[in-house]
């Protein structure tokens, strides 16, 4: 016997137990690596069928995703086609399982009920997000389908499975006119799509969505301009990045910051002085960071102000950030960071 399989056994019964915490945490005992391959696909498949708490289900499909034992891949479709019983969020988890697994047996029933416009929205758009998933078995052809589809969840999760694909392969004409939807998540899935295609990519589109009226496409736009500097340095004008950042939005602000550290020779070092009083923490920390990339080029009187920031901010991240960009520009080497703090003011 090994050494695990006694409790492995009680973790057996504990799933099966009355009480829904104790079961809960059956499972997620089950879930560590030394009783992976010691679950068997229908004992989950039997608790799957046994319960209707949406909780509970979740954690009975996601760790059919981890187990090493065969699944019952017949029953399994047959809940996925199951819409007048089984409930969406189970048919979701259900299919994505079903794709995380590669069940070939599978792929045709998933392209069905993905390419069926009267199913769940939700269900269609999990179903397109796991098409990345089966690689060079899904057609170019389908994913341009779905990204023409009318349904705009179904478009954005086409948009970013077109993502992964390879970057000379992605086809910006095609996406380039999404940067015009309605829906600002389709606006900003298009973004990162194009950014996908790395140096193939369009620049002024992006530079545009700089102004876009919503936060988190002028984000999506700010983020693609720490590569944007990389990649086209001659041909980023700094005008626009300057104006970016006085954004509402404290990530745009803080990208544009980390997008001048990447060039620091160009950028002025006025407005990154400026920013070491901005109200939200992770802002001041990429000023400060960036000011340590500009070396001679920041004056002495700000020196004392890193130096006040090192001892009184009021985030352990700030504080330890001024420590280090005052010792680079004193020559010298600081430490790694260390701090797993996470600040969120």
């Amino acid at each position: 016997m090994r050494k695990n399989e006694s409790f492995y056994r009680h973790l057996l019964q504990e799933c099966q137990s009355a009480d829904l915490q104790r079961r809960l945490a059956g499972l997620d005992g089950l879930g560590k690596d030394e009783y992976l391959d010691l679950v068997e696909g229908q004992f989950l498949l039997d608790r799957l069928s046994s319960t209707s708490n949406a909780q509970e289900q979740m954690a009975i499909v996601r760790l059919m995703c981890q187990i090493k034992e065969p699944l019952p891949i017949d029953a399994l479709m047959a809940i996925l086609e199951d819409w007048e019983t089984s409930t969406v969020f189970l048919r979701m988890e259900v299919a994505h399982v079903l794709a995380v697994v590669k069940a070939e047996e599978a792929l045709d029933l998933l392209l069905r009920v993905l390419l069926d416009p009267e199913e769940h929205p939700w269900l269609r758009e999990t179903l397109t997000g796991d098409l990345a998933i089966w690689g060079e078995r899904i057609s170019e052809d389908l994913v341009l389908t779905l990204l023409a589809d009318p349904e705009p969840a179904v478009c954005t999760a086409a948009l970013e499975v077109l993502r992964e694909r390879p970057s000379q392969t992605i086809p910006l004409e095609m996406v380039l006119p999404y940067l015009q939807r309605e829906e600002k998540y389709i606006r900003e899935a298009a973004i990162k799509t194009l950014m996908a295609a790395e140096q193939r990519v369009p620049i002024d589109p992006i530079l545009l969505a700089l102004h876009d009226p919503e936060p988190e496409v002028r984000a999506a736009a700010s983020h693609a301009c720490m590569s944007l500097v990389e990649w086209f340095p001659d041909q980023i004008p700094l005008e626009l990045l300057l104006q970016s950042l006085h954004d509402e939005y404290a990530a745009v602000r803080e990208d544009v910051l980390d997008a001048f550290g990447k060039i620091p020779l160009r950028v002025p070092v006025e407005p990154v002085i400026a920013a070491l009083t901005d109200s939200v923490s992770y802002v001041r920390c990429a000023a400060v960071e960036t000011l340590g990339l500009m070396g001679e080029r920041v004056p002495l009187s700000v020196y004392p102000v890193l130096q006040k920031l090192s001892g009184s901010d009021d985030s352990a991240h700030v504080r330890q950030r001024a420590t280090r960009t005052l010792l680079l520009l004193h020559g010298l080497t600081p430490a790694p960071l260390t701090l797993p703090i996470i600040d969120i003011y």
